[in-house]
């Protein structure tokens, strides 16, 4: 197994392990998320990489088996909080079929390498209170819950 930086010719890989995870979001919540779309997704990994996103690829045995997208995200000061530079998690998946086989854990030590060599104070994450499979996978990778949202419907 091996992780690198994702090139232009990843797309399509990074796009079909989207998908997996958009639909676990879709069928999650469907009020919120859309389901997934192959075309939608490639277009949006491709922005995000041509954009300078943090954008990575595990492989093992020359299939993608897994991707994590991030940012580093600098706060200056203001009256309320202090400055902060973090590097922010907003995607990870793993193909279903090779979970549990440190893809994962992979994927976040190289995030980790990142955020160190840009000295950045914290990474963050977020995830849907029906993720709960991904709670415990990010509590395992040292991840304490640091902010919750609530949510009331309205209509």
């Amino acid at each position: 197994m091996s992780v690198r930086r994702a090139l232009e010719a990843d797309v399509d890989r990074l796009g079909s392990l989207s998908e997996g995870i958009q639909r676990l979001h879709a069928e999650g919540r469907p009020d919120l998320f859309r389901a997934p779309d192959r075309e939608v997704l490639r277009a949006f990994l491709a922005e995000q990489l041509a954009s300078g996103a943090i954008l990575l690829i595990s492989e093992l045995d020359g299939a993608a088996a897994g991707y994590l997208l991030a940012e580093i995200s600098a706060r200056p000061a203001n009256p309320f909080r202090q400055a902060s530079k973090s590097l922010y998690v907003h995607h990870i998946a793993v193909d279903p079929a090779l979970q549990r086989r440190r893809i994962g854990q992979e994927l976040m030590d190289a995030a980790v390498a990142i955020g160190l060599a840009e000295n950045v104070d914290a990474m963050r994450l977020d995830s849907w209170s029906f993720n709960t499979s991904a709670h415990a996978f990010f509590e395992s990778e040292g991840f304490t819950p640091l902010n919750v949202v609530f949510e009331r419907k309205l209509l």
